[in-house]
């Protein structure tokens, strides 16, 4: 293998090791903690399941929210191969935590906003 593969090996392992076994479980845990909260709330009619409709409209929400975590890989391995990949490698936690609360806001603002629909 060329050097350039080797790093861009490295470069995918760290970043896997780092936005699935660090950042995923943060992610999904805000999240989960936004949903649990209007269901305990009883306002957000997507998490009534007794409708096969809502249930269908949450995995897609579920699923769209995992798909959209995906775009941090982006961002991510073009730094990584730049100059500053050890500077970015410290702090790119802020774009976690940047973008958990992004979707945490949004999150709560699809479930709270479908009670008044």
């Amino acid at each position: 293998m060329s050097a350039l593969s080797d790093r861009l090996l490295e470069n995918l392992g760290n970043g896997v090791g780092f936005w699935e076994l660090k950042g995923r479980p943060i992610y999904n845990g805000v999240l989960g903690l936004v949903c649990a909260f209007h269901a305990i709330r009883g306002d957000a009619p997507l998490l009534r399941w007794s409708d096969t409709g809502n249930l269908t409209g949450f995995l897609f929400f579920v699923i769209a929210a995992n798909a959209v975590y995906c775009a941090a890989y982006v961002p991510d391995q073009a730094f990584q191969l730049t100059p500053y990949r050890d500077g970015w490698r410290r702090w790119r936690w802020l774009l976690l935590a940047f973008g958990t609360f992004f979707a945490s806001l949004l999150a709560h603002a699809v479930l709270g906003g479908l009670k008044d629909a």
